[in-house]
């Protein structure tokens, strides 16, 4: 017991060290740069967060992570108060939430969904603890906030107005996410990116019937590649040294983990702590990789993609079963306009398929992969740029559709080696009877001749 109290001081002073290392980095990287943080986040904050904004063109680099480690603070001190424990789930919503810090979220309009998520569970009589990931993911839906109020011809009633509505869908968020679940049974892992997309629509739609304009935008920043690189380097190689130093890592467990196949599986839960972390390093390193493959610089959509497959790399990705799908993705690519940002873009966040590439196997998470890149050039369109997680509500659809197909095929696959098994034991059965035949007969000649 005192070894392993030895043991876990050792890592939190080692986490708080590499922490500050980090922090200090990029202190050092925006002195440079002469920045206005506050300024910078005061233009997040006000600036309409429809697809596509890039918080680092926006506001700066450092109102950025300004505003990203505001958010993760915010939660993490949630979770803290609400004795909610460090699943892999939570990781994942942790990480997901502060990678679209960069990338339409800020610490101003996702607070409307947390309210509603409180009058939730209030009014249904739930702990708040039970519903914290369905409420913290509900701030896809961020850019309603935004829009209504600094959009839409700003005044105190569009203020009022954007946080009634942040507080409507935290409200109705938790009871919707729960049954548009078994519309891909799991096998998407966003699901409250379907559940968004569903919902978004509605909204968006009602927002066009009244006249409401939604303007598309398209602003990513492009300077900040190298120190973006770095610093991610720092952070997932940080992520395994620390998962290494965890007494329950093993390295030679991590092959049975990356064989997994991600379906319904808490990482956390069932290899540990320390295996978790090595994989959110490992598949940290792999986002990248995919990135440099393609061409594709670091920004602020690009973190969101990282941080977010890192995080739900301890809740169902392996390096194994998001490979299809990027190959997919890759390949879906050919011979199509979709430039190289929509490819990396949807690649990383297409990854959510990956139990299908677990359960159903390589060529089925090509097929999906490749059928995302298809499916979400066009869904934007239906949510007006207004949910975040539009890859997730692609990823919805593109599991609804193929879920049945790979379950009849399977199925017939099934039937005709039973058919095959019931024939082999036809066949069988009737050579043993032939044999006793001739036994029979062998042994009714014998006694005739005896006789």
């Amino acid at each position: 017991m005192h070894r392993f109290h030895h043991r876990l001081r050792v890592i939190k002073w080692i986490s708080t060290l590499l922490f500050c290392l980090i922090l200090a980095f990029l202190a050092f990287y925006v002195i440079q740069k002469k920045e206005n943080i506050l300024i910078g986040l005061a233009h997040i904050i006000t600036s309409p967060a429809i697809l596509i904004t890039d918080f680092i063109l926006v506001g700066g680099i450092g109102a950025a992570f300004m505003n990203a480690l505001l958010i993760f603070i915010f939660n993490f001190a949630l979770i803290r108060v609400l004795r909610i424990k460090i699943t892999g789930i939570v990781i994942a919503c942790l990480l997901t939430v502060f990678g679209f810090s960069f990338f339409g979220k800020n610490i101003l309009n996702i607070l409307p969904f947390y309210i509603g998520g409180i009058f939730y569970c209030t009014y249904v009589q739930e702990e708040l603890a039970d519903n914290f990931v369905p409420i913290a993911f509900s701030s896809a839906l961020a850019p309603f906030v935004s829009e209504i109020a600094f959009q839409v011809a700003s005044s105190e009633s569009s203020y009022v107005g954007a946080i009634i509505l942040g507080i409507a869908i935290g409200f109705v968020i938790c009871p919707l996410a729960k049954k548009m679940y078994h519309f891909h049974e799991g096998f998407n892992l966003y699901n409250l990116g379907f559940t968004g997309g569903i919902l978004g629509a509605c909204i968006a739609s009602v927002l066009k019937l009244y006249d409401i304009p939604i303007k598309p935008q398209y602003l990513v920043s492009t300077e900040h590649h190298f120190f973006l690189t770095l610093l991610c380097s720092i952070l997932f190689a940080s992520l395994i040294i620390i998962g290494l130093l965890i007494k329950d890592a093993h390295i030679k467990q991590y092959g049975k983990l990356i064989k997994d196949s991600g379906f319904h599986t808490d990482f956390m839960k069932k290899y540990g702590y320390g295996l978790s972390f090595i994989n959110m390093g490992v598949m940290g390193f792999f986002c990248m990789g995919f990135l440099f493959w393609e061409g594709q610089s670091l920004n602020g959509p690009m973190l969101a993609g990282i941080f977010t497959v890192v995080g739900f790399a301890a809740y169902g990705k392996t390096p194994l079963n998001t490979f299809p799908i990027l190959l997919g993705v890759h390949l879906a690519s050919y011979g199509s306009n979709t430039p190289i940002f929509g490819v990396c873009l949807s690649g990383l966040f297409g990854t959510a398929l990956a139990p299908i590439a677990g359960v159903y196997g390589i060529l089925w998470g090509v097929v999906a992969g490749w059928l995302h890149l298809s499916v979400v050039q066009s869904i934007g369109i239906v949510h007006g740029g207004l949910n975040l997680y539009n890859n997730g509500f692609s990823c919805g659809i593109v599991a609804s559709v193929l879920l049945p197909i790979m379950n009849m095929l399977s199925e017939q696959k099934a039937k005709s080696k039973l058919n095959l098994l019931k024939r082999h034991k036809v066949y069988i059965q009737t050579i043993n009877r032939h044999f006793e035949e001739k036994i029979k007969e062998g042994e009714f000649h014998e006694k005739t001749h005896k006789n």
